[in-house]
């Protein structure tokens, strides 16, 4: 992801790349450089547990990273810690990618997020407005230069996804040290739980109606579907 490509660009010396080639991914044939062959990794996908129809059973939301040009699933993807950060962009768009989420359920909606090259997290955060349905918070990696990020509340209203709320965050908070990014169930300093109720600061300061509430952590309050 791109929060650790700036943080480790400095010490990984992440090779660039320039001109075409042929390589096969899971038996489909992609567009690459010759003079430096992009470097690719297993695409993690994230996947949540929940009642979000409202029918009292479990249902699990799976993310999707579909190339419109293989017309397959992407399962490796460029590797942002291995190339540069540039590549990786030029790879995603290469592929068409279509970021979206589904439910195990037939005839369900689908949620499309645009390209991208993945979440950096996908929560349940419960039935925050009590209309008998779990709500889901993400965050999308984008294929972009910024820090900058929001964090987007939606909740299937009429079997329909609708964006309930939007705040901003900052990408640091998905910032880790290890091998391998952790699955975030909070953004910390951003969305946390807090004595078994969710509060949100927005770094965006866009939904604030108080100024004297401006860059405090506040109740999350989401409004029933209309």
């Amino acid at each position: 992801m791109k929060q650790t490509f700036y943080i480790l660009i400095l010490t990984l010396g992440l090779l660039s790349c320039n001109n075409q080639i042929k390589k096969t991914i899971d038996n489909s044939t992609v567009t690459k450089t010759a003079d430096d062959k992009v470097k690719l990794h297993k695409l993690e996908k994230l996947f949540v547990l929940g009642d979000f129809d409202g029918d009292n059973k479990q249902d699990t939301i799976f993310q999707h990273n579909y190339s419109r040009v293989l017309r397959a699933e992407i399962e490796n993807s460029a590797d942002p810690f291995q190339n540069e950060w540039d590549t990786v962009v030029k790879w995603f768009y290469d592929q068409d990618a279509d970021l979206y989420l589904t439910i195990n359920k037939s005839n369900q909606d689908t949620l499309r997020l645009g390209t991208a090259q993945g979440l950096y997290c996908l929560i349940n955060i419960g039935d925050n407005n009590a209309d008998g349905k779990d709500e889901i918070a993400l965050v999308i990696d984008y294929l972009d230069y910024s820090r900058v990020n929001s964090c987007k509340i939606y909740s299937l209203c009429k079997d329909k996804w609708t964006l309930l709320k939007q705040f901003g965050i900052h990408e640091d908070a998905f910032n880790f040290a290890s091998d391998k990014a952790p699955l975030f169930d909070n953004i910390k300093d951003f969305l946390e739980k807090q004595n078994g109720k969710w509060v949100y600061k927005d770094y965006s300061q866009d939904s604030y109606e108080k100024q004297e509430d401006v860059g405090k952590m506040l109740t999350l309050k989401l409004d029933r579907c209309k």
